[in-house]
C-alpha cells in the first residue's frame, strides 16, 4: 500500500510537471536502448558508435509488432542504400561531380518510390536514400577504402536494431486488435441499419445518412494504414477488412443511388430497392431480411472477444441474414423479376463479412492461435490508392535540391556543404510523405536546435574531463536520458526525435578528445541547416499541405471520368487498365470500383482533417464518379454486343460515341469558361442519347441520370477544385 501510494504520488508529480507518463516510459526505455547500442558498438571497435544509438532511436516503436517491422525495414533499407553508395563510389573513382549527380538521381528515385508506398515500407525506401547519402558524403579517402566505411555503417545499424529489439521487446505491449475490430464492426452495423431502413421503406435515422457512413468507414480505413505491420495474422485481417470496406461502400452507393433522385421515372426503371411486387408476408420477404439484418447489427455492436464462444453469435447472425437474403432472391427470381443491384451488394457484403470475421477471430486469439492462421487465398491485388502526383513532385523536389547542392559541393570541395547535404537529404526524403512537411520542419528545426545545444554542452563542459574513451561513453548517459525527457514532455514532444538524432550525430566519442569550440559550433550549425533549408524548399518547390493533398486526390478522381471516355473513343475498350480484361472491368467487384472506394475514403478523411466547407457533398461526388463510370462501361458493353443492323441502332451508336467524345473533351478543357461550355455539351449529348429508342430502357435511365445529375455534379466539383 505504501509503495502504491509513493508510485501514485510520483506519477502525479511527473504529470504535473508536464510529462505524458506512457510516453515517458517509452522514451526512457528507448534512451536506455540507444545508450546500450552505443556502448556495444564502442566495445566492438566500430568507427561511428553513435550511429548505433541513432538506429536504436529510429527503430523503437511503442508496440511490439511495429518494433519488429520497423527494425526489418531499417535494416533492409540500409543494405540497399549502402550497396548503391559503394557502387557509386567505386564508379566515381574520386570524382565529386559523378557522386553529386548519382546521389541526386538516387535520392529522387527513393523519394518517388517511398511516396507510392504505405506503412513502414515508406520508411524503408526513404532510409535507402539517405543511407547512401551518409556513405557518400561522410566517406573520406580513396574508392578502395569505402568497404570498411560501408561495413561500419551496416554493423552500427544492426547493433542499434538489435539493442532496440532486445530491450523494448520485453516491455512493449502487443497491438490491440480488438480496438480496430470493434470500430470496424460498429461502422458495419451503421451501414446495416441504413439498409434496414431502406428495406422497410423508412427514411434514414440521424447519423445514418451517406455522409455519416462515409466518415465512419474512413476512420476504419485510417486505422488500417499501419495495422498489418509485423504480423501475418494482422495482414490477413487487414486484407479481409479492405475488401469488406469495399463491399460496404458498394452497398452505401446503392443506398444513395435513388435518394432524392429527380430523374427516376418509374419504379420499373429504377429497381435498386424496389420491392413493390413482393408481398410482405411471413415468408421470404423484405421484412424478414430487415429483421435478420437488425439482429446482425445488434450482435456486431457487442465488444469482440478472443474465445470461440464469443464468435458464435456473430457467425449465427450472419448465417441467418445470408439465409434470409438467399430466400428473398430465390422468391424474386421465381416471380420472374430481376434481382435488385442493392440486394446483390448486400449479399456480397455479408460474404465478405464471413471472411473478415474468421480472420478477426484468429487475430484476436493472439500467439496461441498463430499456427492456425487463416490466409486469404484470393489473388486479386488490393486496389489501394497511390499518390502518383505527390510522388513525382517529391522526386523532383528532393532530386533537384540535392543536385543543386551537390554540384555546389563538387565545385567548391567544401566538406561542410557535404555535411549539410546529409541533414537536408534526411529532411527531403523522410518528411516528404508527411501531411504538412512545411509545418513539420518548424518543429524539426526546434528539436534539432535543442539537440545541438545539448551536444555542445557535452562537448564544451563535460567531455574535457574524460580520461578515457569509456569515460566519454558513460558521460553520454545523462544526455541520453535527458533526450528521453525531452521526448516525453508536452512542450517539447513535437520534434523531440530530431533532438536526439541531432545530439547523437554530433557526439562521436573519440579519445583523446581535442576540444575545438569553433569546429564543434560550425558542425552544429551545419546540422541544423538541414531543416532550415528544407523548410525553404518545402515552401518554394511544390508547397504541400493537407488542403493541397486533398485537392490533388479529388482532381485525380474526377480526371478518371474523361480519361475513361477518351480510352473508349480511341481504343474501344472499357478496361481501366491495359492489363485488365474487360470481364473484370465490368464485374461488380472489379478493380476500379475498389480503388475508387479507397480514394473516396481517403478524400473524406482529408476533408474532415481540413474542415473543408464542401465535405458534406462528398457522398454525392463519390456517387457521381461511381455511377458515371459504371454507365460508360455498360454503354461500351452494349456497343460491343449489339449488331447494328438497323438505321435506328446505328444512329444510337453514333450518339453513344458522341457522348463519350464530348465527355473526353470536357476533361481536356482548361479554363473555367471552356469547362462550363464543354460540360453543357456533354450533358446535352448524354440527354440526347437517353432519348434514343434503340437504347435499352435501364441504360437509357442511367444515361439520363448522367446528363441531369452526375455530370453537373462532376462539373461543379471540378470548378471548385480549380477555383480553390
Amino acid at each position: 500500500m505504501v509503495q502504491d501510494a509513493h508510485t501514485s504520488r510520483w506519477q502525479r508529480g511527473m504529470a504535473a510537471c508536464g510529462f505524458h507518463l506512457p510516453t515517458l516510459v517509452f522514451a526512457l526505455r528507448t534512451a536506455l536502448a540507444g545508450f546500450v547500442a552505443l556502448a556495444v558498438a564502442y566495445a566492438l571497435g566500430l568507427e561511428h558508435p553513435h550511429w548505433a544509438a541513432m538506429s536504436a532511436w529510429a527503430s523503437s516503436q511503442p508496440m511490439r509488432e511495429h518494433l519488429l517491422s520497423r527494425g526489418i525495414y531499417r535494416f533492409a533499407g540500409s543494405v540497399v542504400g549502402v550497396a548503391f553508395a559503394v557502387a557509386l563510389v567505386l564508379m566515381a573513382q574520386g570524382s565529386l561531380w559523378v557522386l553529386a549527380v548519382g546521389l541526386a538521381l538516387w535520392g529522387g528515385l527513393c523519394a518517388f518510390l517511398g511516396n507510392l508506398q504505405r506503412g513502414y515500407m515508406v520508411y524503408g525506401c526513404m532510409l535507402a536514400g539517405y543511407s547512401a547519402a551518409m556513405v557518400v558524403l561522410l566517406h573520406h579517402g580513396g574508392a578502395e577504402e569505402v568497404w570498411p566505411f560501408a561495413w561500419d555503417r551496416m554493423l552500427t545499424v544492426v547493433t542499434g536494431v538489435l539493442a532496440a529489439l532486445c530491450i523494448s521487446w520485453c516491455f512493449a505491449p502487443r497491438r490491440k486488435a480488438a480496438v480496430l475490430i470493434a470500430q470496424s464492426r460498429q461502422a458495419l452495423a451503421a451501414v446495416l441499419d441504413a439498409c434496414v431502413a431502406r428495406l422497410r421503406g423508412h427514411s434514414a435515422a440521424p447519423g445514418l445518412d451517406n455522409a455519416s457512413l462515409l466518415v465512419r468507414l474512413a476512420e476504419v480505413e485510417e486505422l488500417l494504414e499501419l495495422y498489418p505491420e509485423g504480423s501475418r495474422t494482422a495482414r490477413n485481417t487487414s486484407k479481409a477488412m479492405h475488401w469488406q470496406q469495399h463491399q460496404a461502400l458498394e452497398l452505401v452507393y446503392h443506398l444513395g443511388q435513388t435518394a432524392q433522385d429527380s430523374t427516376a421515372v418509374t419504379d420499373a426503371l429504377d429497381p435498386v430497392w424496389a420491392f413493390a411486387a413482393i408481398p410482405d408476408d411471413a415468408g421470404a420477404s423484405p421484412a424478414a431480411l430487415a429483421d435478420a439484418l437488425q439482429a446482425l447489427a445488434q450482435v456486431l455492436r457487442q465488444a469482440p472477444a478472443a474465445d470461440s464462444a464469443a464468435a458464435h453469435p456473430v457467425d449465427a447472425a450472419l448465417r441467418q441474414a445470408i439465409a434470409a437474403c438467399e430466400a428473398l432472391v430465390e422468391r424474386i427470381q421465381a416471380d420472374g423479376h430481376a434481382v435488385q443491384p442493392g440486394l446483390n451488394a448486400l449479399y456480397l457484403l455479408m460474404q465478405e463479412m464471413r471472411r473478415a470475421v474468421r480472420a478477426e477471430q484468429l487475430d484476436l486469439g493472439g500467439p496461441a492461435r498463430a499456427g492456425t492462421a487463416w490466409v486469404d487465398r484470393r489473388v486479386d491485388p488490393l486496389p489501394l490508392h497511390r499518390d502518383w502526383v505527390g510522388a513525382r513532385e517529391a522526386a523532383i523536389r528532393a532530386g533537384g535540391t540535392l543536385l543543386f547542392f551537390g554540384l555546389l559541393w563538387a565545385w567548391t570541395g567544401w566538406s561542410l556543404i557535404a555535411f549539410g547535404m546529409l541533414g537536408l537529404s534526411v529532411m527531403l526524403l523522410v518528411f516528404s510523405a508527411f501531411e504538412n512537411p512545411n509545418r513539420t520542419m518548424a518543429f524539426v528545426l526546434r528539436g534539432q536546435l535543442i539537440g545541438a545545444a545539448l551536444a555542445l554542452l557535452c562537448q564544451w563542459l563535460v567531455w574535457p574531463w574524460a580520461q578515457s574513451g569509456w569515460q566519454m561513453v558513460w558521460m553520454l548517459l545523462p544526455f541520453a536520458l535527458l533526450g528521453g525527457l525531452v521526448f516525453a514532455h508536452k512542450r517539447t514532444a513535437a520534434g523531440a526525435m530530431d533532438t536526439n538524432m541531432a545530439m547523437l550525430i554530433l557526439l562521436a566519442p573519440v579519445f583523446p578528445y581535442t576540444q575545438d569550440m569553433g569546429k564543434s559550433a560550425t558542425m552544429a550549425l551545419a546540422v541544423v541547416s538541414g531543416p532550415a533549408l528544407a523548410w525553404l524548399v518545402y515552401r518554394c518547390i511544390y508547397p504541400t499541405n493537407a488542403q493541397r493533398r486533398m485537392r490533388t486526390l479529388a482532381q485525380m478522381m474526377v480526371a478518371e471520368v474523361p480519361a475513361l471516355a477518351q480510352r473508349m473513343v480511341e481504343e474501344g475498350k472499357p478496361g481501366l487498365l491495359p492489363s485488365l480484361p474487360a470481364s473484370m472491368a465490368v464485374a461488380p467487384t472489379g478493380f476500379w470500383q475498389a480503388q475508387l472506394h479507397h480514394r473516396l475514403l481517403r478524400l473524406v478523411r482529408w476533408a474532415d482533417k481540413t474542415q473543408h466547407p464542401r465535405r458534406a457533398t462528398l457522398p454525392e461526388l463519390g456517387l457521381a464518379l461511381r455511377a458515371t463510370q459504371s454507365t460508360m462501361l455498360q454503354l461500351q458493353q452494349w456497343r460491343r454486343g449489339t449488331i447494328l443492323v438497323t438505321p435506328q441502332l446505328r444512329r444510337t451508336e453514333r450518339r453513344a460515341e458522341l457522348a463519350l467524345r464530348r465527355t473526353a473533351q470536357w476533361g481536356a478543357a482548361h479554363s473555367l469558361e471552356a469547362q462550363a461550355a464543354a460540360g453543357q455539351q456533354a450533358a446535352q449529348a448524354w440527354q440526347t442519347l437517353a432519348a434514343q429508342p434503340g437504347l435499352p430502357s435501364l441504360l437509357a435511365a442511367e444515361a439520363q441520370r448522367v446528363a441531369r445529375r452526375y455530370l453537373p455534379e462532376l462539373c461543379a466539383a471540378r470548378r471548385d477544385l480549380q477555383v480553390q
